[in-house]
């Protein structure tokens, strides 16, 4: 068994710093008394939310994001940064609407995950939900376009890896166990 002490921060050199994303070299002092020089965490400001979007067909609605990082379209589900001053559940919404033009009913909470604990700090609440309305796609800078997916065709781009995507990948396995998408 371990003994539950963690790294200690020494030292902090901010390298860039934002309101989106900031980078630091850190000079961290492990349990063992070994000292790591620089360190090199993500810290991002600001939570996340990504929301698993259900219709009565039972289908799961897949946008495909602009990627500009990795250069390519990517099948993914809404998510994007909490705003000041919102709740994670009005986050939800807000992005649900400017990424697939939804509104929700049955919003449920169902984890928050980090998807990269080892540099990053990046938190994301995950959701699942009902579309209650549906409408235009306002923010088409990032959303190329929105498919309503078969829950097993959903399964087997999963399986095909044709989305590299770690926050959608998690928020659907997540929203196909634990939410009740069929009542």
């Amino acid at each position: 068994m371990g003994n539950g002490v963690l790294p200690e921060r020494l030292e902090r050199n901010a390298i860039y710093e934002s309101d989106y994303v900031c980078l630091y070299a850190d000079k961290v002092k492990l349990p063992s008394g070994y000292i790591i020089e620089k360190y090199h965490q993500i810290h991002y400001p600001h939570e996340a939310v990504s929301i698993v979007i259900f219709n009565e067909k039972d289908e799961i609605l897949m946008i495909r994001e602009k990627r500009y990082t990795v250069h390519r379209l990517e099948w993914e589900i809404p998510a994007g940064r909490i705003e000041d001053g919102e709740t994670k559940e009005e986050a939800a919404g807000r992005e649900a609407m400017e990424e697939t033009g939804c509104t929700l009913k049955d919003l449920t909470f169902l984890c928050s995950q980090n998807p990269a604990n080892g540099m990053s700090d990046c938190t994301c609440h995950v959701f699942a939900a009902k579309v209650d309305t549906e409408s235009n796609i306002q923010d088409v800078d990032e959303v190329d376009s929105k498919v309503w997916m078969p829950i097993d065709k959903v399964k087997e781009l999963l399986k095909n890896n044709e989305t590299k995507d770690g926050v959608s990948i998690l928020a659907i396995l997540f929203a196909l166990q634990f939410y009740d998408h069929k009542k």
